[in-house]
């Protein structure tokens, strides 16, 4: 059965695009439109209860959340196009490491500094914005940054060769910079995003 992958552009939906493109695995994107609150379908709503974006079905399985999502197709299809480790040994250990690790340290200390300490399409308006959090949060962001530079050192990607691990990570940070987020005096995660962003399957998907 096909998979169905319910989004809209510009979302963490992106994300479960571009592993889908990477897998080359057939998928029918299923356009939201937030304005008309698609989203509370009651069809979006029998695949996630949150009436969030991204959702996706294979088959009988439903599935919300993008970190959730990308663990399941690593797990079930990354493996046979070299894509995610087989499920024994460290380098399975490490991909799911890095996946959640991307997923709730990047992801969410970026968005909070982006919402309150830049200029962003996405930010609060100033009267809104805290300065506590904003320097909290990029105190965080610099030192998960700091964490990546290392990682990155002598790779190409997080586990050596790309994998579904980037996606997750790189995802966020595709995202950031395109928002304003700066990334100098980082090389490795400056050359790392670029090569992730030159990716087909990261053009094709929305």
């Amino acid at each position: 059965m096909t998979i169905k992958l319910y989004s809209w552009p510009m979302s963490s939906g992106t994300r479960i695009a571009w592993a889908l493109e990477e897998l080359a695995l057939p998928y029918q994107y299923v356009p939201l439109d937030a304005k008309k609150q698609e989203h509370r379908s009651p069809e979006m709503l029998a695949v996630n209860p949150h009436g969030k974006v991204p959702a996706l079905a294979d088959g009988e399985l439903k599935f919300f959340e993008s970190g959730a999502i990308l663990l399941y197709l690593g797990n079930l299809y990354g493996a046979a196009k070299g894509l995610w480790p087989e499920s024994k040994g460290q380098a399975h250990a490490d991909a799911v490491c890095w996946t959640v690790w991307a997923m709730t340290e990047i992801g969410n200390y970026m968005m909070q500094y982006l919402y309150h300490g830049l200029d962003s399409p996405v930010s609060y308006k100033p009267e809104d914005r805290s300065k506590a959090a904003a320097e909290y949060n990029r105190a965080q962001l610099h030192r998960l940054l700091d964490t990546l530079e290392t990682r990155l050192e002598g790779r190409d990607y997080l586990m050596g060769g790309f994998s579904l691990v980037d996606v997750a990570a790189a995802s966020w940070l595709l995202l950031g910079a395109q928002l304003g987020l700066p990334l100098e005096g980082r090389p490795c995660v400056a050359a790392y995003c670029k090569r992730c962003a030159e990716r087909p399957a990261f053009k094709r998907a929305r």
